[in-house]
């Protein structure tokens, strides 16, 4: 067992929008008052969530939840809100671009969050007590062991969870057809048009992005309602609430989306409902 104690946490529940872009660069103001104006109901229903989850991250502070396995799965849970919270804002300011590796880090560290949990952070516990904190007196420093932690069988285990993630992490990385379809949208057949900086307003990706962020919101609002949940018991009519406010939006027929299909044997994405702005005609990329 680790020696360690578990101080009283410090929690900062609050999410708020993005700030007003200034005005002077290209896209962002624009971005902002669009996403405002057609998708109110997404980033408020995404920001309602996360302080939601604020909420109940708070009520996770008192003594009697002082354990190294709240310690392991706040701390997962906190980088993950975080990195939520920054994807909302970069859909704010149009900087598409930015929010997919964003997400796939949050999805990344709800799964470590179940992992770490679901063991009574078992490996947490083998981590301190082997001075995965402490002093490294050589340098004069205090130390942080690495101590890789990823839970790819949590990922494999949830298909929604393992989806999105795989989804994110197609179009955070560089491969030449998200690339492109990011930074070279409007590129055909017979020429290629790259972007460089593009942050105007587009319809689709940001109800793609913002759609994510209401998936893993549903999901951590499921994890920390489970019976063997560490933290305290969430507010159940609250919780509801916000879960049919969310699912209501996510089914929508008309907004975008992506799905893997088999095509010649190979699995590919399809992208429906892909439009810049909201009064072009959709249309469907294949990806």
């Amino acid at each position: 067992m680790s020696p360690h104690r578990v101080s009283p946490p410090k929690i900062f529940p609050d999410a708020t929008h993005a700030a007003k872009p200034p005005s002077d660069p290209a896209g962002p103001a624009d971005a902002f008052r669009q996403t405002k104006f057609m998708l109110s109901d997404d980033t408020e229903a995404v920001l309602d969530g996360l302080n939601l989850e604020g909420t109940l991250a708070k009520a996770a502070s008192g003594s009697k939840f002082r354990n190294q396995r709240v310690a392991a799965g706040m701390a997962m849970w906190s980088k993950g809100w975080l990195c939520r919270l920054q994807a909302l804002h970069a859909v704010e300011w149009g900087s598409y671009t930015a929010a997919p590796t964003l997400v796939r880090g949050a999805a990344d560290h709800l799964a470590a969050q179940r992992a770490v949990t679901s063991i009574s952070a078992a490996e947490w516990d083998e981590w301190l007590a082997s001075g995965g904190v402490g002093r490294a007196p050589e340098q004069q420093a205090t130390a942080f062991r690495l101590h890789p932690f990823r839970s790819a069988e949590t990922l494999a285990d949830d298909p929604d969870l393992g989806l999105l993630y795989r989804a994110a992490m197609d179009l955070s990385m560089p491969h030449f057809g998200s690339t492109a379809l990011l930074a070279a949208a409007e590129s055909d057949e017979e020429r290629v048009l790259v972007t460089f900086g593009d942050r105007d307003y587009h319809q689709g990706l940001a109800e793609l992005l913002l759609g994510w962020l209401l998936k893993l919101g549903l999901a951590h609002v499921a994890a920390v309602s489970e019976e063997d949940s560490p933290f305290p018991a969430a507010e159940q009519e609250q919780c509801a609430a916000w879960t049919k406010r969310a699912q209501t939006i996510l089914q929508r027929g008309d907004r975008c989306s992506m799905s893997l299909l088999e095509v010649d044997g190979e699995q590919r994405w399809l992208i429906q409902h892909w439009r810049r702005g909201p009064t072009a005609v959709p249309k469907r990329v294949l990806l």
